[in-house]
Order: structure tokens, then C-alpha cells, then sequence
């Protein structure tokens, strides 16, 4: 009997094999960023050598053109010490027109250069429009990943002509390694560039940090910044249990409001995951645009954004890896796969022994196999690894809309004047790249 478990569990582990090697994928070497653009190896050097130093700033306010005073987060730590979880960011459309350097017609067309622009930046693109309407306020939604891995939304229509791109935690997660930089590069260069959400995040694995500890945390003043403390919320059963062993759900503090600008969650991560002795705790903070600006720089360095956000923060300057994360993240998912396995199927395994004794573990295990060779939604290797995405994306594909047939053949054009503008934005922005290019003696490469 217990042979014939351990083959099955070895087949299920085989099964997985390529969703632990994209979990491994994620290893690779950071000295393999590219820059932050392409003006040469000075710029880059200067600007990721930041992780190796600390910062330690003050808020600055500016006053935006309703003569609203609006924040800008401090930066204090090191970069490092945290990984962006989730993040949010709009664009002007036209900024897609100075990508692909041309006036672009249509909506498809904004969309395949927004999926191409994705794919150079993230790893992947936008596969699909959603079958609901735009959120957010926008007239379409499309889709980035796939059903078993949902890397984020796109919305577009309306909103002053302005593009929403939101990636999920999945889709930071599997994105190319890099994607931070490669991103910052766009949106540097990007019309009307606005973050609208970060979620920043740091792990403590061994119990370093719990709710428990957060809620003390708060009460003391360690959350209060501008002499105002925050509010706080103890959320999950395991609050009410004393006894420590029963406690197997995962606790969660929440310190602020849902609507201001900062929101921070502390929460059992690898209890949430099904490991009920699991002490790994996840440290996250969401950052809204709603009174705050969220600088570029968080991108490149999320760790001092972090460090900066309450004064409990400041001791927190280890290197965060998300490598780790991830890979933690995938064998609880997989171990806790396999204990609801055991759970469900056990006894109809027992059933089978019993009923055919005569047979081997293989011919069991052949009886048991699905006539498909799919997995569980949440051990695709897709989720822990673009590499592994199939999904082909829209730029990818040859098929046009009609409306864009249409306007290849010219029956629609795009206003004159609108034309001549992008033109000249791209002459300038090309002139101004090889401007800074002759001035540091670097156009000789080119």
C-alpha cells in the first residue's frame, strides 16, 4: 500500500517537474540587467549602484493644479531590502505612437504595439479582450497570461486618451528578470507617465516579524508618521484561539485605511499557502496615487520607498530575494496539492488495491491518469515563469479587424495636424538621444 502511494506521489512530482525548473529559472544572474537605456554603461553603473548605499531622506509636498498639497514618500534604507508584489501605471496613448515611431490608427493598432512594448518590458503581452467592459472607467479591457496565469489587464478607451497597464503579483512573479529596469526605461521616456499603485514587499521566513508583532508595533507608535497614529485590524480566526497549536488559518493586521495612500497588510503568507506551521510572514504595502506622487525611482529602488514609509520600516535593510519567494511559494502549493490529493483520492486508491491485488503500482497508477496532461492552475509553470507561457500574443498574430483594414487601405486618416506633432515629438526626441550621445563621445558605436 505504501509503495503504491510513494510511486504515485513520485509520478505527481514528475508531473511538476517543469514548474519547480521555472520556479529555478528565476536564478538568473542580476549583473545581466540591461541599462537603464541605452546612453551607455555610465548611466547604468550610476544608477543601480544605489543598492550598495543607504538613504536617508525627508518627504518633500508639492501642490498640484487644484492647490492640493500632495506628498512624496521618503526614501530611506537600502534598495534592495524589498521586491515589488503588484503595480499599476498609465500612459498617454500617444506614447505607443513614439514607440513604434509612427502615428498608429485604430484601437488594435495601440493595442499590438502596447502588447509588443509589454513583451520587450515584462516577457509577455496581451492576448485577448476581455469579454466585460473596460474598468477603472475605460471603455475596453484586454488580457495579459493565460487562465491558469492572469499576468495583469490592460484598459484603454477614454480616460483623456490615456492607457492603464495593471500587473498582478502572478505577473511581477514570472516576469523576465530585469523587468524593473526595462520599465523605468519606458516610462522615462513615455508621455504623461503616472504610477498609480505600487505594492511593495519584504518576506520574513524564519518569524522575524508577525501581525502580532505589527499590532504592538502600531500601538506604540511605530506606524505613526506626522504625529498621527493609524488605525489598526485584526482579521482571521486564529486571533481568538489560545492555543498555538490550533492556530492553522493565518492571522492578518492591517494598519490604515483602504482609502488613503498607504495601506499595510501583515499576514501569515505560508499559512495562506496551506502550511499550517508555517512561520513564513509577508510585510506589504500599498502605495495609491491618491495624495502622494509615486516617483519612477521606486521601480529601481522599492527598498528605500519601503525603509521610508513608517519609522518601524527603518530596520528592516536585509537583501530581499524574490527568487526565494518564489520557489517557497511553489513547493508549499505543491505540498499542500498533494496532502488534498491524498485526502480525496486516498480511499479510492485503497478501493483499487483492494479490488484489483493482482496489479502493479504502474497499473494502478495507469488506472488512476487523467486522459489529458494538464495541472493544477496554481503549479502551471507559467505562474512562476514566462518562459513557459504558450499563450500567443495579439502583436504576434496576423488577423486585423476590419476597422484597421479599412485604415491600411487609407479610407480613414488620421488628422494632418496630429500627424505633423507626433512626427516632430519623435524628431525631437531623437535628436535630443543623439545630442547626449555626441556630448559623451558615444555616437561612434552607433
Amino acid at each position: 500500500m505504501k509503495d503504491k502511494e510513494q510511486d504515485i506521489k513520485q509520478a505527481s512530482v514528475g508531473r511538476a517537474d517543469d514548474a519547480l525548473r521555472a520556479a529555478d529559472a528565476l536564478t538568473a544572474d542580476a549583473s545581466q540587467l540591461p541599462p537603464l537605456s541605452n546612453r551607455g554603461g555610465a548611466e547604468n553603473a550610476g544608477a543601480l549602484s544605489v543598492e550598495h548605499e543607504e538613504f536617508e531622506k525627508y518627504s518633500t509636498f508639492i501642490t498640484d493644479g487644484k492647490g492640493r498639497l500632495i506628498e512624496v514618500p521618503l526614501r530611506r534604507g537600502v534598495a534592495n531590502s524589498a521586491f515589488i508584489d503588484q503595480i499599476s501605471f498609465s500612459v498617454h496613448e500617444d506614447t505607443l505612437c513614439l514607440y513604434a515611431k509612427t502615428p498608429l490608427f485604430g484601437n488594435d493598432e495601440f493595442i499590438r504595439y502596447a502588447s509588443l512594448a509589454m513583451t520587450e518590458i515584462f516577457g509577455f503581452g496581451i492576448v485577448e479582450k476581455a469579454k466585460h467592459s473596460g474598468g477603472r472607467f475605460y471603455e475596453e479591457c484586454w488580457l495579459m497570461g493565460t487562465d491558469s496565469a492572469q499576468y495583469g489587464r490592460v484598459h484603454f478607451g477614454g480616460q483623456n486618451n490615456t492607457m492603464l497597464f495593471e500587473l498582478t503579483a502572478t505577473g511581477c512573479n514570472a516576469a523576465l528578470t530585469g523587468w524593473e529596469v526595462r520599465l523605468y526605461e519606458f516610462i522615462q521616456k513615455a508621455i504623461r507617465p503616472k504610477i498609480t499603485r505600487v505594492d511593495i514587499a519584504k518576506d520574513f521566513f524564519n518569524g522575524e516579524y508577525s501581525p502580532e508583532q505589527a499590532k504592538a508595533d502600531r500601538l506604540s507608535g511605530m506606524f505613526t508618521n506626522h504625529h498621527m497614529m493609524p488605525c489598526g485590524e485584526s482579521v482571521g480566526t486564529d486571533w481568538e484561539e489560545a492555543d498555538e497549536s490550533k492556530q492553522v488559518k493565518g492571522k492578518t493586521y492591517y494598519v490604515g485605511s483602504r482609502e488613503s495612500s498607504k495601506y499595510v497588510r501583515v499576514y501569515e503568507k505560508g499559512k495562506q499557502l496551506g502550511d499550517k506551521s508555517s512561520n513564513w510572514t509577508r510585510f506589504e504595502i500599498e502605495f495609491k496615487a491618491k495624495d502622494i506622487v509615486i516617483p519612477f525611482e521606486v521601480l529601481t529602488v522599492p527598498g528605500e520607498y519601503f525603509g521610508g514609509a513608517y519609522p518601524i520600516c527603518r530596520q528592516f535593510q536585509e537583501k530581499a530575494e524574490r527568487i526565494e519567494t518564489v520557489k517557497k511559494s511553489f513547493l508549499l502549493t505543491f505540498e499542500r496539492g498533494l496532502e488534498c490529493a491524498k485526502n480525496q483520492v486516498g480511499r479510492m486508491l485503497n478501493a483499487i488495491i483492494s479490488r484489483f491485488p493482482e496489479k502493479t503500482d504502474s497499473e494502478i497508477l495507469a488506472i488512476l491518469k487523467p486522459d489529458h496532461d494538464k495541472l493544477p492552475k496554481r503549479l502551471s509553470p507559467e505562474v512562476y515563469a514566462v518562459e513557459y507561457n504558450q499563450a500567443p500574443a495579439v502583436h504576434e498574430r496576423e488577423d486585423l479587424s476590419s476597422e484597421n483594414l479599412l485604415l491600411h487601405m487609407g479610407v480613414i486618416e488620421m488628422r494632418v495636424d496630429k500627424r505633423e506633432k507626433l512626427q516632430e515629438e519623435i524628431q525631437r526626441r531623437e535628436y535630443e538621444e543623439w545630442a547626449w550621445r555626441e556630448l559623451h563621445g558615444l555616437n561612434w558605436a552607433f
